[in-house]
């Protein structure tokens, strides 16, 4: 930042401080929201978003003469194709997977998983993802923003929420060149709410957020239309129809902005951060202050250290500066204590020099319209065909007798002069060749379609849709040769965001709930013990490992031990494993497995295929498992033998005899379904399983 504060330099890459006056550090945000729809709107995918939005909603693009009688018929098969992939993609599996390999840390690791758990299917998370996937369709890259919201415009309960965007809503200032958005400097998300929600979530700023036509506003060229008319409808019922009313009579332009702000406290003295009482407020202490870092083990005492550059600033987890065109409402140190950019983005078609990558329209968009043109033009034919063009004779008949000329009426007259003609006064306007529909025109068709269909491998995307529902195992090895390597790919590099986004919710709920919503979801036994301690509302434990309570308050804050706790829990994705494509040929290696005779237990073979409440063997390994199953299948039959023989039925068909030797009766056959049959007049009964 200059020097210079009494000068004015918005093109100053540093934000100002937070000091500054407001119309300053508005002018910088305004250059930064410019200077990120400049990027977004020079990158090779912006050039499809208006294809992508005309292909999903069906607007017609034909600029041909006669488009009034034109067939409009379109059957938008790219459409169609963009729906299967994205619903294939979306078809995740549950969201929870908290390990630690630090021993101390593991029952509470086990404790968000099953908070998690619940919050993923309670929020319906998993439809957030489709419509960041849908977003990423259309607009190259789809966004997810977690963040802890109340409803009823901020005085309801609150809970974990996932907001998404498109691609011209997030813009970037300085991306580095390996698309790393996390390492940018400046991230800003344009959003956009009713009047009254914007007054509810900033109640002392609302004689200043006034619906405005800002010209930030990016929707104002793609879907600004579409949305005041949602808008209008959600409100009022009803649609306004007048062209010149502009969507700022009903929503109020937000813009959050997350900076990384470098600024070093050098005062000499400790500056309190945040809104006291806050979870998001610290102290930051001055280069060179000493600062605790714990208790000596051989004094007893405090020991501290000289607070460096890292320890001094001001903004260790972001800058947060929250605004409307006309006013900032917030500027501060960001809410989250996970300290990242709250937004993780999906891309279907990504490439190292190109960080928006690309739409699903931008390889199949001229295929659908070959496809629309040729449908078009033969349905063209067969409504000629239906009511062809007539040439008549005007020697015998009036122009106003052939207006009211229709072939195709029953019973219908036509009166003309005889004298004047010979033969049908009507004819075709063309030869009757030049309306037939060509074969060859609609086995282009299907080439076409088959060429668009694999350009955006709808049959790896249905393979990988099926591979979850499917249950016989030859069903799923031929399922799995069609999952190809472009849906893969695809897949796999979902993953990084998912476990982002699984780190970020992380931090959310160790901040924002408290322990008895934690009970509602998991149960007072799925609380791990260290939870109950000096402040049992809270998940964050009064001391971390190593700390003793019986020697005072932990030397950490509490936003510094739920990091230490947070960072011990680590959110880890198998490769492969979002879609289940690692785990189901580990299932079916399983079985193969268990059929060729490798020493194995049925709990490894049944907790890979999700079977609930199915119970644990005892033992460590899987050999220790399989004895103890094996031990445990023995003293079943003696069991059984013990209770058919005290009710009279004895041994059970191919149990051993007392005392060793053959077999008591004949082993089953299973050649029919088992069915109890009496024997002996009644004496006794068996079951027998011949037909």
């Amino acid at each position: 930042m200059a020097d210079d504060q009494t000068t004015p330099s918005y093109r100053e890459w540093q934000v100002p401080a937070e000091a500054t006056e407001e119309s300053k550090r508005l002018g910088w945000l305004n250059e930064a929201v410019e200077e990120g729809q400049a990027w977004v709107k020079s990158q090779r995918g912006a050039r499809d978003f208006h294809k992508a939005l005309d292909t999903i909603s069906g607007a017609d693009t034909a600029t041909s003469p006669g488009a009034d009688y034109r067939s409009k018929l379109s059957p938008n098969r790219l459409k169609r194709n963009m729906r299967e992939v994205i619903g294939a993609l979306a078809k995740l599996r549950p969201m929870w997977g908290y390990h630690s390999d630090n021993s101390a840390f593991k029952d509470q690791a086990q404790m968000m998983n099953n908070v998690t758990r619940a919050w993923y299917l309670e929020s319906f998370a998993d439809r957030a993802v489709k419509s960041a996937l849908q977003w990423a369709a259309a607009t190259c890259r789809g966004w997810i923003r977690p963040v802890y919201r109340r409803d009823m415009y901020g005085t309801g309960r609150g809970d974990i929420k996932l907001l998404t965007y498109g691609s011209p809503s997030v813009l970037p200032v300085q991306l580095p060149s390996s698309n790393d958005w996390q390492s940018a400097y400046t991230v800003t998300f344009l959003d956009e709410m009713p009047v009254a929600m914007a007054h509810g979530m900033f109640p002392t700023f609302q004689a200043r957020l006034r619906p405005t036509s800002s010209r930030y506003w990016y929707s104002s060229e793609l879907t600004r239309k579409a949305a005041q008319g949602n808008w209008l409808s959600r409100a009022f019922g009803k649609t306004r129809t007048t062209k010149d009313t502009p969507l700022s009579d009903l929503l109020v332009p937000i813009r959050y902005s997350y900076i990384i702000d470098l600024t070093i406290n050098k005062t000499g003295r400790k500056i309190p951060m945040g809104e006291p009482g806050s979870s998001w407020a610290y102290d930051v202490p001055s280069v060179g202050m000493d600062i605790p870092v714990g208790i000596d083990t051989k004094s007893g005492q405090m020991a501290y250290r000289k607070a460096d550059e890292n320890d001094a600033r001001l903004y260790p987890y972001r800058r947060l500066i929250i605004s409307s065109d006309n006013c900032i409402t917030y500027d501060g140190p960001g809410f989250d204590w996970h300290g990242m950019m709250p937004g993780v983005s999906f891309s279907v078609d990504e490439w190292p020099w190109e960080p928006l990558g690309f739409s699903l329209v931008h390889d199949g968009y001229e295929l659908n319209e070959a496809i629309k043109t040729i449908v078009r033009g033969n349905m063209d034919k067969v409504r000629a065909q239906l009511d062809p063009s007539l040439a008549y004779d005007t020697n015998a008949v009036s122009l106003s007798e052939a207006r009211r000329y229709d072939p195709y009426l029953p019973k219908g007259r036509v009166g003309f002069d005889g004298s004047a003609t010979e033969g049908n006064p009507f004819q075709l306007g063309v030869d009757p060749k030049v309306l037939e529909i060509d074969k060859s025109s609609m086995a282009f068709v299907d080439a076409l379609q088959n060429m668009l269909d694999h350009q955006l491998g709808v049959s790896e995307a249905a393979a990988l849709a099926k591979l979850r529902s499917s249950g016989a195992m030859d069903d799923i090895e031929t399922i799995m040769e069609k999952v190809g390597p472009i849906i893969e790919d695809i897949s796999r590099s979902m993953e990084p965001p998912m476990r982002d986004l699984g780190n970020m919710v992380k931090y959310l709920i160790l901040q924002y709930y408290s322990t008895p919503r934690v009970m509602q979801y998991v149960g007072p036994d799925g609380i791990v013990p260290q939870v109950f301690d000096y402040d049992p509302s809270s998940l964050i434990p009064s001391h971390l490992p190593g700390e003793s309570p019986d020697s005072g308050p932990s030397s950490h804050t509490s936003a510094q031990r739920a990091r230490i706790f947070a960072d011990n829990l680590r959110f880890f994705i198998m490769p492969n494993s979002l879609h289940e494509i690692t785990q189901t040929v580990h299932k079916l290696g399983l079985i193969q497995l268990k059929k060729a005779g490798v020493m194995m237990d049925s709990q490894t073979v049944a907790e890979p295929w999700n079977i609930p409440d199915y119970g644990k063997i005892p033992g460590n390994t899987v050999i220790e498992r399989f004895k103890a199953e094996k031990e445990q299948e023995l003293e079943f039959m003696a069991r059984m033998k013990e209770l058919g023989e005290g009710l009279g039925l004895g041994a059970p068909p191919g149990a051993p005899k007392p005392g060793g030797g053959a077999p008591e009766g004949r082993p089953p056959s299973g050649n029919a379904p088992p069915s109890i049959k009496s024997k002996e007049g009644g004496a006794r009964s068996t079951v027998s399983e011949s037909k």
